[in-house]
This record gives C-alpha cells, sequence and structure tokens, in this order.
C-alpha cells in the first residue's frame, strides 16, 4: 500500500510541474484579458465618471439602458454594420481570387506570397499615417496620379461618401494579404487526386471550381471569417487616425465611440457598458462561426465514409 502511494504521489509531483511551465503564460493571460473584463464589467455596473468621484455609486444595469437608449450609439452601430460587412466581404472575395488565381502557377508565384506579410508587420497606427499622407488632397500621391489621370480630386477623407469609401478601402488592403495566405494553405493542402479525378470526369474548371475546390474549402474559409470578424470589430485606431470619425460622425464606429465617451466625457461606466456590448455581438458570432465549423466538419467525415 505504502508502495502504490508514493507511485502515485510521484506521478502526480512529476505532473504538477507541468502546471508551473504553463504558469508564467496563465498569468499573462490573466493579467492582459481577463483582469480587464472583470474590471470593466464591474465598471460597466457603477455610476463611474472619473471627474465626479464622489457620486461613484452602484447603479445596476442603467448604464445600459442609457448606451442602449442613445440615438448615438445606434448610428455608429449602423456604421459599424456597414464597415464590418463590406471590409469582410471585400477581404473574404479578393484573397480567395487571388488565392486561386496563385494556385493555378503555384512555381510561377510562389516568390510573391513572402510579401503578403509587409502589410501585417506594420501597426494600424502607421497604416493611418501613411494613407492619411497619400490622401491628402494637395500632395498626397493619390492625389497626385489622380491628376495625372484626369480624374476629379476632392478632399478624400473630409467628404461623406468619400471618407467611408477610403476608411473601408484601408482596411481591405491591410487585412487582404493574410486572407489570401489562408486560402493558399487551404488550397496547397487539398488532394491532387479529387483534382485529377474531376478532370478525367471532364469536368470544366467552372464545374471543379464549384463542385470540388469550394466544398473543400469550407473549414478554411469559416477559420477565416471568424478571423476577419474580430479583426473588423475590432477596428479603432486606423479610423482614428484617418477620419477621426468624421465628418461629422459618418465613419464613427462604435469602438471609437466608447472611447470618446471614456476619454472625452470620462464616463468609464458607459464606455465600458458600449465595450461589454460590442464583445456579446463578437461572442455571438463566433459561436455561430464555431456551429457552422462543426457543422462542415461533421459533413466533411460523412463524405469520406
Amino acid at each position: 500500500m505504502v508502495a502504490k502511494f508514493w507511485r502515485a504521489h510521484g506521478r502526480a509531483g512529476k505532473h504538477a510541474w507541468a502546471y508551473w511551465f504553463i504558469a508564467p503564460t496563465t498569468l499573462v493571460m490573466f493579467l492582459v484579458f481577463v483582469y480587464p473584463l472583470v474590471v470593466a464589467l464591474w465598471s460597466s455596473l457603477h455610476y463611474d465618471v472619473m471627474i465626479r468621484p464622489t457620486l461613484y455609486r452602484f447603479n445596476g444595469l442603467q448604464n445600459y439602458a442609457a448606451v442602449l437608449s442613445e440615438p448615438r450609439f445606434w448610428a455608429a452601430l449602423q456604421t459599424t454594420a456597414v464597415f464590418f460587412i463590406a471590409t469582410v466581404g471585400a477581404t473574404m472575395l479578393l484573397g480567395l481570387i487571388v488565392a486561386l488565381r496563385l494556385n493555378r502557377d503555384l512555381g510561377q508565384w510562389n516568390w510573391i506570397k513572402p510579401l503578403f506579410l509587409i502589410p501585417m508587420v506594420v501597426t494600424p497606427i502607421v497604416v493611418g499615417i501613411q494613407w492619411k499622407f497619400m490622401l491628402n488632397s494637395q500632395m498626397g500621391v493619390i492625389t497626385h496620379f489622380a491628376r495625372v489621370l484626369g480624374l476629379p480630386v476632392s478632399a478624400w477623407l473630409t467628404e461623406s461618401k468619400g471618407a467611408m469609401f477610403w476608411v473601408i478601402a484601408v482596411d481591405v488592403w491591410y487585412f487582404t494579404p493574410i486572407v489570401i495566405l489562408l486560402f493558399s494553405a487551404g488550397l496547397a493542402a487539398m488532394p491532387t487526386e479529387v483534382m485529377e479525378a474531376a478532370r478525367v470526369d471532364g469536368a470544366s474548371e467552372w464545374q471543379t471550381l464549384w463542385h470540388v475546390t469550394l466544398p473543400m474549402l469550407k473549414s478554411i474559409a469559416v477559420t477565416t471569417l471568424l478571423i476577419r470578424t474580430i479583426g473588423g470589430l475590432r477596428t479603432f485606431d486606423t479610423i482614428l487616425v484617418l477620419t477621426d470619425g468624421g465628418p461629422g460622425r459618418v465613419t464613427e464606429v462604435v469602438n471609437l465611440f466608447a472611447y470618446r465617451v471614456g476619454f472625452y466625457y470620462f464616463d468609464m461606466g458607459k464606455a465600458s457598458a458600449l465595450g461589454w456590448v460590442m464583445l456579446v455581438v463578437a461572442v455571438i458570432l463566433v459561436l455561430i462561426y464555431i456551429y457552422l465549423l462543426k457543422a462542415t466538419a461533421e459533413s466533411s467525415t460523412a463524405v469520406a465514409r
């Protein structure tokens, strides 16, 4: 009995070292993610205005009620939805088209794939500054080429339609390369036997794409969509630098609205409530994508059997 106890104790002690190895990462994750979420939740349930510290008190769900009854919030949510649908849709479509084109002549275009990582190593703040200079109505590069080509030149970022278009275009430029790489990885992992069998059966390129390639890309497409959804809902700094939500509030997304509520009006309670509302929206979308991913995996397993 004693021998069995010490053997079991020895095994437990040996496995306990694994927890020490993951402890630093767990601590960092707690400090960076979990602790701020808990503090934000606590703040969202209180009247927490930094310039009125003596009035700090618990007010339950009043901040959420105030946020949801605020017309500016619904306007920002509508802007967020337009921005999200346009950027995610465009990056997914462009990424798929470019990946399919590169996959046709893999050896010829293989050298270009590392170049797609260049935008991803630049921070969004720098991207915003870079594009703001390029879109300058007096000396911007894009303005110069527009004049050379005889195209109408305007103050790109200070007109309502132009500002929204360029905010979306910059985000598409920034995130499309990673989508290309993800789809390229999915195409490279496809078994060549399936493609050859489709050709032997006389399938055209369109039929092969529609009935073979795209169905086999479902799982990677859902994963890519999940990544883009998180990125699209997190967008803040690029818009802050490019337009600061203007002209007026045309490009003001919910994240930028929350920033202003917190750091312009110092109402951290309402700002935290806005953050949690967007977190709930993101979690709902992520759960939908996970369900789709599981359904895709199950259907693929059923087909394989």
